[in-house]
């Protein structure tokens, strides 16, 4: 048995950024999609964007740390794992670029730091669609993710949890 796990930095920020980013998409279809666009929704929708700048940031430091750090050695479906990641880091990302643009094209951004009124309905505009959809495909994607991960872990028996930081650091079969 090996004892490979990622680096502690990459294990730190796939489980903060994996908290932070079930948080916004929890509070952001349960919460800050029923409220209606008045001044109590102002400071929920100001720290759904500071965190959704953070989560997108924390993506970002995830890519790097990966194509910095050593490659751990492959493991059954290192191709379907690749794919997955990288499409989960981009449907990730979307929801932060289109709430951005959805921030910048409503004029919200006066109303979270400067005063000013929420529009009447974010749904008029185009990134809010986006960024709906954006989300939903996240949801999907995290689920297929959480699946793999079990899968490596229970079927394949490979201890893909314990490189992630859970669990005994021996990991595989002898």
């Amino acid at each position: 048995m090996s004892s490979i796990r990622y680096a502690k930095s990459q294990i730190a920020i796939h489980w903060l950024a994996a908290a932070l980013i079930i948080f916004l998409l929890v509070t952001g279809s349960l919460v800050l999609a029923d409220l209606p666009n008045t001044a109590e929704k102002i400071g929920n929708l100001r720290i759904h964007m500071i965190l959704g700048i953070l989560a997108g940031i924390l993506v970002f430091a995830r890519v790097i740390l990966r194509k910095r750090l050593p490659a751990l050695p492959a493991v059954r479906g290192e191709m379907f794992a690749r794919l997955g990641h990288m499409a989960l880091n981009l449907i990730i990302l979307l929801p932060v670029f289109s709430g951005a643009m959805l921030m910048l094209q409503s004029g919200a951004l006066d109303a979270l730091f400067g005063g000013a009124a929420l529009p009447a309905d974010f749904k008029e505009f185009s990134p809010r669609r986006i960024h709906g959809l954006a989300s939903r495909a996240a949801m999907a994607l995290i689920a297929l993710h959480v699946l793999a991960a079990l899968y490596h872990q229970f079927i394949v028996k490979d201890g893909l949890l314990a490189r992630m930081g859970i669990g005994s650091n021996k990991i595989g079969r002898q």
